[in-house]
């Protein structure tokens, strides 16, 4: 941990980016060092599990556990506010940080949606997959439109929010289980790109991830 760093952190998750990826890539964003706790999920039971506020992953234990949260959107925005606040990661004023909280609430619920047609029950993934394949794009068109409208490059007038890196990992979710999601997304598309490329992002997310088609 650097001298610099007041706090110690772990984050507790399975093995796999999930709904932990957004919180890593807020932790690297913020060049805060951290210990990334991947379990199997068998080993998520007994003492372990009692370490959850509600029994469920991910969840972050903050120095040594004097402190312990879960729910990603919840963990994001407490880490942006907390470290560094003098950036205004989590927007400078309330109207902003209450559109900051709005856009990761949005694309949590395009998460979601993803992630029950994924996981669903075989007697009833053909109708949540359906379900996805009709909704998923008009919404997307949605937070498109959202951007577009918004001052800068960015989803909340022309600073990055933590809700941009929270969207990040969203969105390399949905690319990695939907091929060509973005092709008739252009300005989403694009976002997406810059965002991969962003300096202090790139190192970890070329190291972790996988490649996307997608180039601009």
């Amino acid at each position: 941990m650097s001298p610099d760093q007041k706090h110690r952190y772990k984050l507790y998750y399975v093995n796999m980016r999930g709904r932990a990826e957004p919180i890593r890539l807020v932790f690297h964003f913020l060049g805060v060092d951290f210990e990334d706790y991947r379990m199997n999920k068998e080993d998520f039971t007994g003492a372990m599990k009692e370490k959850a506020p509600m029994r469920q992953l991910p969840f972050v234990e903050i120095d040594g556990g004097k402190t312990t949260l879960c729910q990603t959107v919840s963990i994001c925005r407490y880490l942006a506010k907390s470290i560094q606040p003098d950036r205004w990661f989590g927007g400078a004023t309330k109207t902003d940080s209450a559109k900051v909280d709005m856009m990761a609430d949005g694309f949590a619920d395009l998460f979601n949606l993803s992630a029950m047609a994924k996981y669903a029950d075989e007697s009833i993934k053909e109708i949540a997959m359906e379900n996805y394949k009709k909704s998923i794009g008009p919404k997307l068109e949605i937070m498109q439109d959202l951007l577009k409208k918004s001052k800068g490059e960015y989803f909340v007038g022309k600073s990055i929010h933590w809700c941009d890196v929270y969207i990040l990992g969203i969105l390399q979710a949905l690319d990695e289980g939907d091929d060509g999601i973005f092709e008739n997304l252009p300005e989403l598309r694009s976002y997406y790109v810059r965002m991969r490329n962003l300096p202090e992002l790139k190192e970890y997310i070329d190291t972790n991830w996988p490649e996307t088609k997608y180039t601009e």
